[in-house]
C-alpha cells in the first residue's frame, strides 16, 4: 500500500518537474511512512514517486519496479490478489522476476497484454506506468474504486496524486469551486468522479483507464458492473456457491507480511468477514470495534459476543461528542468537502487498530451485493402500497404539509412517484425549496442541475428489476464515491490498509446472478447472505433491525457540538462559496429548535465550511 505521485510532458509543454513530484509525495507521507521511491526518465518527460506502506516482501519489494531491460517503470498503490498465479504463468512465458512484490507482476503483465493487463488483475490498484519504448504513460484504477487518483492538466503537463491535496501545491492551479461539485456535493454529501471541488483538478473514475501517448491524454473503461442475468442453478446450490466465493475472497486478503486484524461492528457483514478469518487464521483475529455513550448507536455488545464466540483479541473505544477536536485533521486528509459523518468513528477505529496492525479487513459491501440497505425496503414498499392507494390521495397527502407537516407531504409525494424519482428522493439530502434559499443567485444558475440528474442517469442505465436497479445505482455512486473514499482517507491517515473481501471482482459477478427474492426475502435483506452464513453463527444472532454505521448526529449537534456549528456556519467562509448566510442560519435554527431533524444537511455545511476555512 502506498501513496503515488508524478508528472509527465504533455504536447509541446516543458519537461517534468522532478522537484515538484518530490513536493507532491511530502504530502502523502501518511499513506507510506516506510520508504519513497523516485524515476527520472533521462529524456526528462516523466518522473514517477511513490511513498510506501510495506505490506508485501518487506525486503525486496521497493518501488519504482521495472522489466528486465528497465523499459517499463511502475509504481503502484493497492494489493495484487492473484499476483502469484500471474507469475507463475508469466515465468513459464519467459519473463524474469527480481522481487517478491506484486507489483512487478503488473510491468511483465503489461509486456504481455498492454492495456489487456488491466481485466487480469484481482484486487485493488491504482498504478501508473511509463514506457520509456513509446514514451506514453498508463494511469489506471481498479474496478470498484477502492484506490483513488487525482490529476490535473497545467502548463504542458499531467501532474497525478493519490489525494487531492497533494496537488494544491501546483503553482499555476486556481482554487477556483467547480459549481457543479458544490451542487453534487450538498446533495449527495460527496463530490462524485470526474468531478472535484475545484475545476482544474479531476478523478479518474473506477474501472477506467487514462493514457498520455505522444503529449495527448484518452481515457477507456476496461470493466463493467455485471447485469442481472437469469440463472438456473437452485437456491441450494446458489447457498453453496455463495459460501465458497466468500470464503475464497477473505482467503485471499490474508495474504501479508505485517499483522493483520479486522474492523466488527457486530453487524452480519463484518462478523461473517471475522468468521470466515477464523476458519483459515492460525493465531486468534484481532478484531476493533468503535461504540458510543448513546445506546440506539451503540452495537459493542454484539461485537463482544462475535468476539468471544471466535476467541478473537478484542478492542474497544467510545467516542464522545468532543471528537469533533479531530474535525481539521479528518478534513485535510479528505482535501475537499466530504460529508459522511461515520468518517469520524472511522478515523478512530483505524487509529485504534493502526495500534495492533497494519492491515483490516472490514465487511464494506454487503448491502449494495445483497439488498441491505433500509432505504431498498421501503421504496419497495412505497412502491407496493403507492399502486393501492388512488392517485388523488397521494396527491392530497403530498399538499398538506401546511396541516400535517413535512413527513406525510414527502410521503404523499413518494407513493405517486415512478421508482427511478421515488428512489432519488430516498436518496438526496438536499432539494426543492431548501435547495433554492440555500443557493446565490450565482450557484444556481451555474449549477445546473446537475445534482438532480445525476443519479437518474445511473438508474436509467441498470437493468433488471427495481431492486437489482437500486443496487447497480449505489454500486456505481455512493459505494465508490462515498464509503471508499472514507475507508481509504481515514485508514490511510494512520498508515493502515484495508481490505474489502466483498468486494471482490469475482464475488460481484457471482451475485449479480442471484435473484432478488433470494437477496430481499419477505421485507428482510442480505437472506442469502444470512443463510450462507447461517451455521456460523447461533440461531437467531442477526434477527435485529439494522443499526449502521453512524453517530448520534443529531443529538450532537443540538448539544455537544452546537458551539462549533454556529462558530463555522456563521462566518461567511460559506458566503464565498456560493451559500446564502441567512438560510444558512435558518437551517441551524430550524435543527436547533427541534422543528425539523437537519443534522445530516448541518454536518455537510459544516464539513464545507471547515475545508473552506483550511483550503480556501
Amino acid at each position: 500500500m502506498c501513496g503515488i505521485a508524478g508528472q509527465v510532458t504533455l504536447r509541446h509543454g516543458p519537461p517534468a518537474d522532478v522537484e515538484r513530484v518530490r513536493h507532491l509525495l511530502r504530502a502523502l507521507v501518511h499513506r507510506g511512512p516506510d520508504g519513497e521511491g523516485l524515476f527520472v526518465d533521462p529524456s526528462g518527460r516523466a518522473v514517477l514517486g511513490m511513498r510506501r506502506l510495506a505490506i508485501i516482501d518487506l525486503v525486496t519489494g521497493d518501488q519504482p519496479v521495472f522489466n528486465e531491460d528497465r523499459s517499463i517503470a511502475c509504481v503502484f498503490n493497492g494489493e495484487i490478489y492473484n499476483f502469484q498465479l500471474l507469475r507463475a504463468d508469466l515465468e513459464r512465458r519467459g519473463h524474469s522476476f527480481r522481487t517478491m512484490t506484486d507489483t512487478e507482476a503488473i510491468v511483465h503483465l503489461y509486456e504481455e497484454h498492454g492495456v489487456g493487463c488491466l481485466p487480469l488483475l484481482r484486487g485493488m490498484f491504482a498504478f501508473a506506468l511509463w514506457d520509456l519504448r513509446d514514451g506514453s504513460l498508463l494511469l489506471a484504477r481498479d474496478r470498484i474504486g477502492k484506490k483513488p487518483i487525482y490529476y490535473a492538466e497545467l502548463d504542458g503537463r499531467l501532474s497525478f496524486a493519490s489525494e487531492i491535496h497533494a496537488l494544491y501545491g501546483l503553482p499555476s492551479l486556481k482554487k477556483e469551486i467547480d459549481p457543479v461539485a458544490l451542487d453534487l456535493y450538498l446533495d449527495h454529501s460527496y463530490i462524485p468522479a470526474p468531478h472535484s471541488i475545484f475545476q482544474a483538478i479531476r478523478k479518474l473514475p473506477p474501472a477506467h483507464y487514462l493514457t498520455v501517448k505522444q503529449g495527448h491524454v484518452s481515457s477507456g473503461r476496461y470493466w463493467q458492473l455485471p447485469r442481472p442475468e437469469p440463472v438456473e442453478a437452485s437456491r441450494e446450490e446458489l447457498v453453496g456457491g455463495l459460501r465458497d466465493k466468500l470464503q475464497e475472497a477473505v482467503t485471499l486478503r490474508l495474504i501479508s507480511d505485517v499483522p493483520l486484524g479486522c474492523f466488527l461492528s457486530g453487524g452480519v457483514d463484518s462478523s461473517s468477514v471475522v468468521a470466515l478469518m477464523s476458519r483459515v487464521s492460525a493465531e486468534p483475529v484481532k478484531t476493533f470495534s468503535i461504540g458510543f455513550t448513546s445506546a440506539r448507536f451503540n452495537e459493542l455488545e454484539y461485537a463482544r459476543v462475535v468476539a468471544e464466540r471466535f476467541r478473537t483479541e478484542h478492542h474497544e473505544f467510545t467516542v464522545e461528542p468532543d471528537a469533533v477536536a479531530v474535525l481539521p485533521a479528518i478534513t485535510r486528509h479528505f482535501g475537499e468537502p466530504f460529508g459522511d459523518s461515520s468518517a469520524l468513528p472511522t478515523w478512530y477505529l483505524s487509529q485504534l487498530a493502526r495500534q495492533h496492525v497494519t492491515v483490516a479487513l472490514n465487511g464494506d459491501g454487503g448491502d449494495e451485493l445483497f439488498g441491505g440497505y433500509p432505504w431498498y425496503q421501503t421504496a419497495l414498499t412505497l412502491g407496493r402500497t403507492g399502486q393501492l392507494v388512488p392517485g388523488w390521495a397521494s396527491s392530497l397527502l403530498a399538499g398538506a404539509e401546511p396541516w400535517l407537516g413535512p413527513r406525510v407531504a414527502r410521503l404523499g409525494a413518494r407513493l405517486g412517484m415512478p421508482p427511478a424519482e421515488r428512489f432519488v428522493s430516498l436518496r438526496r439530502v438536499l432539494g426543492g425549496a431548501t435547495k433554492q434559499a440555500l443557493y446565490s443567485k450565482g450557484q444556481r444558475e451555474a449549477c445546473g442541475g446537475a445534482a438532480e440528474e445525476y443519479l437518474l442517469r445511473h438508474y436509467a442505465a441498470a437493468s433488471g428489476d427495481e431492486l437489482a436497479r437500486m443496487q447497480y445505482t449505489d454500486m456505481m455512486t455512493y459505494l465508490p464515491e462515498d464509503l471508499l473514499v472514507k475507508v481509504d482517507r481515514m485508514t490511510m491517515a494512520h498508515s493502515l490498509e484495508g481490505r474489502s473481501p466483498l468486494l471482490d471482482h469475482e464475488l460481484i459477478e457471482f451475485c449479480a446472478r442471484i435473484p432478488s427474492a433470494l437477496k430481499v426475502d419477505g421485507g428482510a435483506g442480505k437472506a442469502i447472505f444470512r443463510e450462507a452464513t447461517a451455521d456460523l453463527f447461533q440461531a437467531g444472532f442477526f434477527d435485529r433491525p439494522k443499526m449502521g454505521f453512524s453517530i448520534p448526529l443529531a443529538e450532537w449537534l443540538r448539544g455537544p457540538l452546537r458551539p462549533e456549528c454556529n462558530q463555522i456556519l456563521c462566518r461567511d467562509t460559506l458566503t464565498a462559496c456560493g451559500l446564502e448566510a441567512t438560510a444558512v442560519r435558518r437551517v441551524v435554527d430550524e435543527h436547533v429548535s427541534g422543528k425539523q431533524d437537519r443534522s445530516t444537511l448541518l454536518w455537510n455545511l459544516l464539513a464545507l465550511g471547515k475545508w473552506a476555512e483550511i483550503y480556501l
